[in-house]
């Protein structure tokens, strides 16, 4: 383990120890203090390196990247990333380190930067947004990606990822976006007009309420006529009483005759049976009424076009590098 630790601090110590063109890109325009200062940090970053603080070496690693953006620089930052679980930034800052192909690295650097690039193929996965509309700002993520029009695309750890794309007066989109790793989706977004987008919905057909709200009203009718019925009969209750009572009167000795009792009993179940339905109908009409104005139009916006494109439009990361 110890030799193992002094072969990767000689390996991070290299960076950046080949002797740079002061004319090469990645040194053009860097004072000697930036260079100094990235150097210092560098060091510090490669010390948390060997002590697995991976996190704390990455802080320094960017902090020195901030001062001179050297591509041995970016490759230990790579180092930390992937030591982090965070394949897609990895794969992001490999790039940087790779710009410029081997020359600013030191040779077993550049055979170990090749060697992660084809590790991270399968382990990333890309998004490509593009859009034609001035002013749609498109996020991936909650992070901004793109400013249309335009397109730009971002490496993406594999799995669900979210693209909203937004304008001032066009409806907002929100797509859900699979990604698999090696592989690229394609997100084409296209925002309509708040004005156009939208199409008037009800809660159900516009003849259902009205149905609810005339069947109660029809069933209280009913309820209604029975208890015209239950009067009626009452009526002809009291005319028996006066005829078969008026003589001797109705009490214990001479009981109300049969006839008669039945006419009441028939109309004391109609009227029950009335108020019954009454109350049926009505609760029935009220429904009717609230479904009328629940059923009220509402606009409601489709959501916008986002195709995601498979199969042709689907590239593999190895086929970029």
């Amino acid at each position: 383990m110890r030799l193992w630790a002094i072969v990767l601090a000689s390996a991070l110590a290299a960076a950046p120890a080949r002797a740079d063109d002061e004319k090469a890109p990645w040194v053009a325009g860097v004072t000697e203090e930036a260079k100094t200062a990235a150097k210092a940090l560098l060091a510090e970053g490669n010390e948390l390196f060997l002590e697995h603080k991976y996190a704390d070496a990455l802080d320094r690693y960017r902090r020195a990247i901030a001062r001179w953006d050297h591509p041995a620089i970016r490759f230990n930052a790579v180092r930390c990333l992937i030591q982090l679980d965070r394949p897609a930034e990895a794969a992001e800052n490999l790039e940087l380190a790779l710009k410029y192909g081997a020359a600013p690295l030191e040779d077993a650097v550049y055979a170990e930067a090749i060697a992660y690039r084809k590790l991270l193929a399968n382990q990333v996965g890309e998004v490509q947004v593009q859009c034609d509309q001035p002013g749609v700002a498109v996020s991936l993520d909650a992070e901004p990606i793109v400013q249309c029009p335009g397109q730009t695309t971002k490496r993406v750890a594999p799995g669900r990822h979210i693209v909203v794309a937004t304008k001032q007066g066009f409806i907002t989109s929100k797509s859900d976006v699979v990604v698999i790793g090696g592989k690229r989706e394609l997100v084409a977004v296209s925002l309509l007009p708040l004005g156009r987008g939208g199409v008037v919905v009800h809660r159900w057909p516009g003849w259902a309420p009205w149905l609810v709200f005339g069947g109660g009203l029809a069933i209280a009718g009913s309820g209604a006529l029975l208890e015209g019925v239950a009067s009626a009969r009452m009526n002809d209750y009291d005319r028996a009483l006066v005829r078969d009572c008026a003589a001797n009167g109705c009490g214990p000795g001479h009981p109300i005759p049969a006839a008669d009792a039945q006419l009441e009993s028939s109309a004391n179940r109609y009227s029950t049976a009335g108020a019954v339905v009454i109350t049926s109908g009505a609760a029935t009409a009220i429904a009717g009424a609230v479904m009328l104005y629940l059923n009220r139009g509402q606009l409601v916006y489709h959501d916008v076009e986002v195709v995601p494109a498979h199969g042709g439009a689907a590239v593999t990361l190895s086929a970029h590098f």
